[in-house]
Order: C-alpha cells, then structure tokens, then sequence
C-alpha cells in the first residue's frame, strides 16, 4: 500500500503520440492522462509511457523498466496482446516493487479474454483494483471469477463545449461516426438508405453522413454502397477537436453494432456532448447507455424494421426530436471528467 503523499504515478498505454493515430482505445488513454494532468497537485509525481514506442524500437522496453521502478502506482491500460504479453512482467515487477496496478479497461473483451486464463485470473485477482467502463462487464467479473478488486467507472471526456440544439429545417440528418467495418453496422445502414429510397422515393429530405477511418477488406464494398445513393457521404476522419462541432450539425447518431468487443463507444458519448440522441443495437453492453426513448432507441437486431421505423419517427416528429436533443446532453453529463476523477482519487489521493 503507497501512502497518499507518495504516489508517484505513471501511465502506461497507446497513447499515439510518434505518429498521431487516433482510435477508441488511443483516445480513452489521452484522457486519462489529461485527467491525472489537470489533478496532479494530488500526486507527488507523474509520468507516462507510451506503448506506441514499441514498433519504433525495441530498447525502447528499457526504457519502460526505468520508468515503473522510479514509480508506485501503475495507471495501465493495455490493448489485448499488451495485456498478453506484457502484463505478466509488470505484475511480477510490482509485486517485488510494491507497486500498485490500476487497470483501467477500455472496451468489452475482458470477461472473454480470461475464460480458462487462469494464470492471469490469479494475476488481476491480486491486484490494487480493475475499472470497468460498463456494471454489466463489473458484475460479470465478480460472477464468473469472484474478483473483489473491480469497480465501475465510467468512460468519460474532457471538453468544454456547448451545443446550440440547431433545427435542420425539414432534413433529418444523420450520422455515422466509428471505425467503417460490418461489424460496426455499415451494411445495416446501408440497407437503411435503400429502405429511404424505396420508401420516399425521391420524396424525402433526409441525409446520411459517415465518418471514421475505412478498414482495408470492405473498401471496395464501401465505396460501392456510397454510389448507389445521393443522399450518402463519406466525410472522411475527425480531428479531437472537431468532433463535438461536427456532431452537433447532425440530428441523431446511429450504431447498429455487433462487434464482439463492443464496451463502451465514445461515439455514443460524443453524440450526447453534442446534443444529438442515438440510435443503437441491443448488443452486448450498449444498451447500458441509452435511456430508450430519452436520449436515444434501442433495437433488436433481428428487427431490423425497427431501426427504420424509429429513423421514421423522428423524421415526421421534429418536436419530439428537439425534446430527445436535450435529454441526450443531459444523459451526458452522466459520463463528465469529475465523476471519473471523484471515483478515481479514492485510489490516488
């Protein structure tokens, strides 16, 4: 146990910063940082390693030695192979060390990955604490392998933006904002628009938008899917600092996922800082975030008319959409950086 005023903290995670790549698990361990940057007057020191550094060069794992042994507290998010490879080492390090691990989960794939793990079951049972971003994947943890260390905190970001709940005349704009793969749902939303087109004909004012990075194997098909309707765009990437902006020209968010890792997307937060509602799958954790019928929809997968219809509702209900706007900013105040810190500083102050 590190006494309050010890605790000198370093971050261990993708951070991105070589050569700036930016996805889901990049951008939660920025936060982080950011979070420890801004409430640093409570720690003796602070540092960060970023994982990224391991593809630049291999001395670079040295340099990760030096920095936990000056350290006593871990803050540690690792992405699947870090946790398969690397964790072990710094396990048996803090426990000759002392040193507190603090794993922050990002994503849904833990209670998965340590099915029949049972070394690594063992490993993180002793550990200081496990924060999940979902009580689903908490209470699956203390179920299935009777963990005492796990604990909720929920995804969060640091922002300071202000959504002015714009009326898109008489379109309905939507949008789509993840990494592009069918997994995520883009043939869903591409079977979307074909029921617009064949639904309204050349009738309707409604708008589809899809940003994120296009994976490699469908984009060909993406590409293709695009042409076949005007009313469909590919916008291309976000910067950070455009998101929340960007967002809040649009009318509702969809993600019809069924990725099999799916936790806690920030694209269902941002949508919520921006003040638009969402629309989402009932898949694995999702529907732990959306008060259906407030801040958002919640279907089925295997009813599919579904998501139609409710893309349907709020195209001819437009006071109903402005209502949902503000539940959904007011939903976002759920995922604020100071209910992360109050939650955290148990463990740091």
């Amino acid at each position: 146990m590190v006494s309050s005023n010890e605790k000198k903290v370093l971050l261990i995670g993708h951070l991105g910063f070589k050569k700036n790549l930016f996805d889901g698990q990049t951008g939660k361990t920025r936060n982080v940082l950011e979070l420890l940057q801004l409430n640093a007057e409570y720690l003796k020191s602070l540092d960060y390693f970023d994982t990224q550094e391991f593809r630049q060069s291999k001395l670079s794992f040295f340099k990760l030695i030096k920095k936990i042994f000056r350290s006593n507290v871990l803050v540690y998010l690792p992405e699947r192979n870090n946790l398969k490879y690397l964790f072990p080492f710094i396990y048996i390090v803090s426990k000759i060390k002392g040193i507190d691990i603090l794993y922050l989960v990002v994503g849904g794939w833990l209670d998965k990955f340590l099915q029949s793990k049972y070394l690594y079951i063992a490993m993180l049972s002793d550990i200081k604490g496990i924060f999940t971003e979902s009580n689903q994947l908490t209470k699956n943890l203390e179920t299935r392998y009777h963990y005492k260390n796990v604990q909720t905190i929920p995804n969060f970001r640091i922002h300071s933006f202000s959504p002015c709940f714009t009326q898109n005349n008489d379109t309905l704009k939507i949008v789509y904002m993840a990494r592009i793969f069918r997994e995520k749902g883009i043939d869903t939303v591409f079977r979307l628009a074909h029921n617009i087109q064949n639904k309204y004909r050349n009738n309707h004012k409604i708008a589809i938008d899809f940003f994120g990075p296009v994976q490699k194997d469908v984009e060909n098909y993406f590409k293709e899917e695009i042409q076949k309707y005007s009313f469909v765009s590919y916008k291309g990437i976000l910067e950070p600092d455009q998101i929340h902006k960007t967002l809040g020209k649009y009318d509702v968010l969809v993600l019809p996922s069924r990725y099999s890792e799916e936790g806690f997307p920030g694209t269902i937060m941002d949508a919520y800082i921006s003040g638009i509602p969402v629309i989402i799958s009932r898949w694995r954790f999702l529907p732990e975030y959306v008060d259906d019928g407030y801040s958002g929809f919640i279907y089925d997968l295997d009813r599919e008319t579904e998501f139609y219809h409710y893309v349907d509702y709020l195209y001819n209900d437009k006071s109903q959409l402005l209502k949902m706007k503000h539940c959904a900013h007011e939903k976002s105040k759920e995922y604020s950086s100071e209910v992360a810190w109050q939650l955290m500083k148990i463990y740091l102050c």
